[in-house]
């Protein structure tokens, strides 16, 4: 799913399918103001990821099929196709086309998708509405991370794979890409790619690993060694273990609302706890490190969301500017929106006490102040009953 920051307006895209099916369509409502009015955009085949251009005002949506949506507001304006053939498989479902990024810098978007069944990208010019080239993964077995990013500012993908590999791949000449692979420790499955662009730390949180487990580096530090077909990397680097953090399947999930330095880690296929993160405000020396986390539920009835994963972040434009976490659930219908500058506070969120404690909520739940539920549009406006 996708959040649209456009001035004070913020208006979420919310897919009702996943990789394992689900509905057709997109939810579309707002968050902050009323700058759209809320509607369920129809499409002919199951959407399971959107990406937005906050410079634009363009989404991106891609189907399982090698469908992509492109969005203005609420209205589907073209539909192109990719050139995936066949499927890929995650621990969550298969796919053709199996999520989107944006490069909001180039206007381009970046489609995850199958190649004759191995795993690749494809980008999609904006300004164009044309593809370029697709190329293959280069990452063994030729898989690619569920949740890809873009680090427009450092012309990079970020890959990190189920097989407990992190793909880098430099992007600055995007028809001529340049691989770089570093095997992480493996401790569950690292599938899902997030950064702080600001600093250049990245991080891969672990599936199915129980406790709570996120690798982190420091990007900034990074030594690339060339190549073919694919060169390595390395830089200072760490798997910490989130204590408390008890998460449904575990860290699967992940994302920083940029320019807060907080971010979320959050399970998936049910289960309603989340956990937020602190990250370093500064990067280029040692090894980088999470400096403060809070493990809370979402009050019943919310369950955590299925494959790809169902959670974003970004910097409120309004008030005090706090870094909010959304949550879509398993049906699509609700969406969370949690405030997780408050809900690291611990005067408004307080913590267990003890001899190694401290990282999760005494009370649970997070309280009313912190979280509060949407519902997700289940029809157009005009099929809406008054």
């Amino acid at each position: 799913m996708t959040v649209l920051v456009k001035g004070t307006s913020v208006v979420a895209y919310v897919p009702k399918g996943s990789w394992s099916g689900g509905t057709t369509g997109i939810g579309v409502l707002n968050v902050e103001g009323s700058s759209i009015t809320p509607t369920l955009v129809s499409t002919p085949n199951v959407v399971n990821s959107c990406a937005s251009n906050p410079t634009t005002g363009q989404t991106v949506c891609s189907a399982n099929n090698p469908d992509v949506y492109i969005l203005t507001g609420t209205t589907l304006s073209k539909t192109v196709t990719s050139s995936g053939t066949g499927t890929i498989g995650f621990s969550g479902g298969s796919c053709t086309n199996c999520g989107v990024a944006i490069d909001a810098v180039h206007n381009k978007a970046l489609i995850g998708l199958s190649i004759s069944g191995a795993g690749g990208f494809q980008f999609l010019n904006l300004a164009t509405q044309t593809f370029e080239p697709a190329f293959n993964s280069q990452s063994p077995a030729k898989q690619i991370s569920e949740d890809p990013l873009i680090d427009p500012s450092r012309n990079l993908l970020l890959s990190p794979s189920e097989s407990n590999n992190f793909e880098i791949v430099n992007i600055a000449t995007s028809t001529a890409p340049k691989f770089f692979e570093n095997p992480i420790p493996p401790n569950g499955e690292a599938d899902s790619a997030g950064e702080d662009c600001s600093t250049g730390i990245a991080l891969a949180p672990y599936e199915d690993g129980g406790v709570s487990n996120v690798y982190l580096a420091d990007l900034t530090q990074a030594k690339f060694t060339a190549g073919s077909p694919a060169g390595t990397w390395i830089a200072p680097s760490q798997v910490q273990i989130l204590t408390e953090s008890f998460l449904s399947a575990a860290a699967s999930a992940i994302a920083v609302a940029q320019g807060t330095h907080v971010g979320i880690v959050s399970g998936e296929f049910g289960g309603s706890a989340i956990t937020a993160i602190k990250l370093p405000t500064t990067s280029g020396s040692g090894t980088p490190a999470i400096t403060d986390w809070v493990t809370c539920n979402i009050p019943a009835p919310f369950q955590n969301g299925l494959d790809p994963h169902t959670v974003t972040a970004y910097q409120s434009p309004n008030g005090a500017k706090d870094a909010i976490a959304l949550l879509a659930n398993g049906g699509a219908t609700t969406l969370a929106v949690v405030d997780l500058t408050k809900m690291l506070n611990p005067t408004i969120v307080p913590r267990t006490t003890g001899a190694g404690l401290g990282h999760a909520c005494a009370s649970g739940t997070l309280p009313a102040t912190v979280v509060s539920t949407l519902p997700v549009p289940i029809a157009a406006p005009s099929a809406v009953k008054k």
